[in-house]
């Protein structure tokens, strides 16, 4: 299934402008990585994927683990008509598409996937609509990251797992101010 994600994604990749060339270069790279985010995700969770994009890390997650369900939320019309056409594609049973804007996802969830969306500030703010009171969120952060200083009492619990030289998959356990 991985192979047929990586086909698919670079089939439409450049049509669609679904990932940049350093992306596409290394995408077995980045399915691997996405793939690592299921290691800090419970049994059965039910996770927002916010920005998916051409489907990273998303897709590659509900790939990896068929026991959650996870919504792929994505606000440009191409990269969800991709989004659309790989669930399909690929058949998965547990992942859905939500083509808007992520402030009007009609539920609050406890577990957010996101890359290479906003500095997390401007995401926390973003997510405030659509998280729970206390809430998880898991995303790919330069090596050695560390969450700012002013969000200080949002953040519960904090670890990281290092995913190769530049980079580490950070948790981080939030709570709305």
């Amino acid at each position: 299934m991985k192979q047929e994600y990586k086909t698919l994604a670079l089939r439409y990749a450049a049509a669609l402008d679904l990932f940049g060339p350093a992306v596409q270069r290394d995408l077995d790279l980045h399915i691997a990585s996405a793939r690592r985010y299921g290691d800090f995700l419970p049994q059965g969770a039910e996770v927002l994927d916010v920005g998916s994009g051409g489907g990273l890390p998303g897709i590659p997650l509900a790939l990896a683990r068929p026991d959650l369900t996870v919504h792929l939320c994505e606000i440009r019309r191409r990269r969800a008509s991709f989004l659309k056409i790989a669930v399909a594609q690929l058949g998965l049973k547990n992942a859905e598409v939500f083509p808007g804007d992520v402030r009007r996802f009609p539920k609050r969830l406890e577990w957010v996937t996101a890359q290479a969306v906003a500095d997390l500030p401007g995401l926390m703010a973003l997510l405030d609509t659509v998280t729970t009171d206390e809430w998880h969120l898991i995303t790919r952060r330069p090596a050695g990251w560390t969450p700012p200083a002013e969000l200080g009492p949002c953040v519960l619990a904090f670890e990281r797992l290092q995913l190769d030289s530049d980079a580490d998959l950070v948790h981080l356990k939030l709570k709305r101010l």
